[in-house]
């Protein structure tokens, strides 16, 4: 049935992590948790298990507005999730990146490292999208073809790989 995949393309939603639905057993589960536990039958299976995979990150526009009000330690996988907002006295701004890249980039990480743990193979992360543009869904198929150009795995640089502030090099294009 799978057979001429390639890639598997995941989409989570951002702003999943402090909502609820009912599993098929009517118990209420965190959603950003029901979609790692998706995340984690499907990246296991064996029909996927030398096909590559694209995590998709939707919703990140939404997720800069709830991220204020509600924080990202709402969802109980990311209880650890303390950012550090770096501040220049000389300048008005913060030097460093938005509360919201910073849980992006954290969300990326923890799903990279659970593709890791599982399968021993490297999870190409999408940038940032916002389902509603054309302009940055096309930039995530893009992306999605650009991974299956490259027939070689990338040299795993573990520190890098994991790093919290790189979630792929070429995520800037």
């Amino acid at each position: 049935m799978f057979e001429d995949v390639d890639i598997v393309l995941f989409c989570v939603s951002l702003i999943d992590y402090d909502e609820f639905s009912e599993d098929k057993n009517g118990v209420l589960i965190n959603k950003m948790i029901a979609s790692r536990q998706l995340f984690e039958r499907t990246a296991t299976h064996p029909t996927f298990q030398e096909k590559k995979f694209l995590l998709i990150l939707n919703k990140f526009d939404l997720l800069e507005e709830k991220i204020e009000q509600v924080p990202l330690t709402q969802c109980e996988w990311f209880d650890d999730f303390n950012p550090v907002i770096g501040y220049n006295p000389n300048s008005s701004r913060s030097t460093s990146p938005s509360l919201a890249h910073r849980a992006f980039q954290y969300i990326a990480v923890k799903f990279k490292r659970l593709f890791k743990d599982l399968t021993d193979r490297k999870l190409y992360v999408s940038p940032a999208t916002t389902g509603l543009e054309p302009d940055n869904v096309d930039e995530a198929l893009k992306y999605a073809r650009e991974v299956l150009k490259w027939k070689q795995e990338e040299p795993n640089y573990l520190n890098n790989e994991l790093s919290s502030t790189s979630v792929e090099a070429s995520s800037s294009s």
